[in-house]
C-alpha cells in the first residue's frame, strides 16, 4: 500500500505520463511539489520501484520513470498484429490478449499493436513495445498516430501542413525519413497513440 505522499507521487506521474506521453523529470517532479533537493525526490521515487509501482529506463537518463503496468484495475485487449516504426509493413490481424490498466485506455474500443522498428525511440516508443490506440479518423497536429499507406501500416508522428500530411518518425539519427502522404496514396488514419506497455528484461 502506499502512503497519501506516495499516491499523490504516482497519481502526479501517471498524468504526467497521459498528458506528455513521456514521463517528467526530477526538477519538473520538484518544482510540482515544492521540494527543495533532488534527492528527496529520488528517494521517493525508490520506495515507488521497490513496492512495484514504476522502473527506471538505463536507455533515458533524464526521463527514466516507467510505470509498470502492473497496479489497478486493468482491461484485456487484443493486440491486432503489428506495425512498423520504420517501413510501413502490413499489419497482421493475428488477435493476442494482453492486460492493459485503464488509465491507460480512452474509451471503450481501443485496440492495441506491437511496435517493430525504433524510428520512434525518441518519442519513447522502442521495438517490441505494445502501442495502445484509440480509433478516429482524425488528429490534431504533432499526435503520434497509427495510419495506412497503400495497405501497410505504420506509427508515426503527424505533421499537418500547407502542403499536406507527413508522417514524421522520432529518431535524432537521422536513419529513417519522413513519409510524406502524396495525392494518388490510398492513405488513411487509424487512430492515435494514448497509452504504451513495455516489458522489460531481468
Amino acid at each position: 500500500m502506499l502512503t497519501r505522499k506516495q499516491r499523490e507521487l504516482y497519481d502526479y506521474i501517471s498524468r504526467f505520463i497521459q498528458d506528455h506521453q513521456m514521463a517528467p523529470t526530477i526538477a519538473e517532479i520538484r518544482e510540482y511539489f515544492g521540494l527543495g533537493s533532488n534527492f528527496s525526490i529520488q528517494k521517493k521515487l525508490n520506495i515507488l520501484r521497490e513496492k512495484g509501482y514504476i522502473g527506471f529506463d538505463k536507455s533515458n537518463t533524464a526521463r527514466n520513470i516507467r510505470l509498470t503496468g502492473l497496479i489497478g484495475e486493468t482491461a484485456v485487449l487484443n493486440i491486432l498484429g503489428q506495425v512498423t516504426a520504420g517501413i510501413p509493413i502490413e499489419a497482421i490481424e493475428i488477435p493476442e490478449p494482453v492486460e492493459v490498466p485503464n488509465y491507460l485506455l480512452k474509451g471503450s474500443n481501443n485496440f492495441a499493436l506491437r511496435v517493430r522498428g525504433d524510428s520512434m525511440m525518441d518519442a519513447n516508443i522502442e521495438d517490441g513495445d505494445v502501442i495502445i490506440v484509440k480509433p478516429q479518423e482524425k488528429a490534431e497536429n504533432g499526435q503520434i498516430v497509427v495510419a495506412t499507406i497503400n495497405g501497410d501500416a505504420t506509427v508515426k508522428k503527424l505533421n499537418l501542413h500547407s502542403g499536406g500530411v507527413t508522417l514524421q518518425p522520432c529518431n535524432r539519427s537521422g536513419q529513417y525519413k519522413p513519409i510524406h502522404v502524396q495525392e494518388d496514396d490510398e492513405f488513411a488514419l487509424k487512430g492515435v497513440v494514448v497509452g504504451l506497455l513495455r516489458q522489460y528484461q531481468a
